[in-house]
């Protein structure tokens, strides 16, 4: 490969790594924004329930936040997908940018061990990558980093907004405290863990089109 040959590969390659890293940075921020947003409004909700239930009977605030919280979960389920496809985006971005090291590393073999960052594009390294790396001794540590996450954050706040709902509805038909709570508690479980299972297998099925290429076990 002549030098011109190289430079001009450098160039589209560089070129793609900063457009590739844009885009995480974009996907990043926007999650963190979408997920801020929900948060603010949940909080505004509560401290208007909380200087409204000053004022009116139990049964009317029950019915506030029986209405309250279905709107709000509603926009977190819109919070959720989209923080979701967000995730799925820069998890690629990211399998991008690790072959790109790759293929710098073929280029100018002297320069691989500079790079800090993972230069494959296998599951272990875009584990390593996302800095599931203090997991390594977990059962699931791609199931724990993937709670700790943006969309593991949304999740978990629909599902105490389900759990509030279904609680408020039972109150109103006078099921008593304990089975209110008892109710709402099995309901947030289950939106948790159902919403996550279905979630886990939408962001599997957004980055399987994208083949491994250079896994850690490459000899090269």
């Amino acid at each position: 490969m002549s030098d011109v040959d190289k430079s001009s590969i450098l160039t589209i390659l560089t070129t793609e790594h900063y457009t590739l890293q844009m885009v995480r940075t974009a996907t990043i921020t926007d999650a963190a924004s979408r997920a801020g947003h929900l948060l603010t409004t949940i909080s505004a909700s509560m401290i208007a329930m909380g200087f409204v239930a000053q004022l009116v009977p139990p049964e009317v605030l029950l019915v506030m936040m029986l209405v309250i919280s279905t709107g709000l979960f509603l926009i977190g389920l819109a919070t959720l997908f989209r923080t979701v496809e967000l995730t799925i985006e820069d998890v690629q971005a990211g399998l991008g940018i690790n072959r790109i090291r790759h293929v710098y590393g073929d280029l100018e073999p002297s320069t691989r061990d500079v790079f800090v960052r993972q230069m494959h594009d296998d599951t272990t390294s875009v584990q390593l990558d996302a800095g599931q790396t203090g997991w390594r001794n977990a059962r699931r540590p791609r199931l724990i980093g993937t709670a700790l996450g943006v969309s593991g954050l949304v999740n978990l706040v629909n599902g105490l907004l389900a759990g509030v709902i279904a609680g408020a509805a039972a109150g109103l038909l006078d099921a008593g405290l304990t089975w209110s709570i008892a109710i709402g508690a099995v309901a947030c479980a289950a939106v948790i863990s159902g919403f996550g299972i279905a979630l886990g297998r939408i962001g599997r099925r957004g980055v399987a089109p994208i083949t491994t290429r250079y896994p850690r076990n490459n000899p090269n």
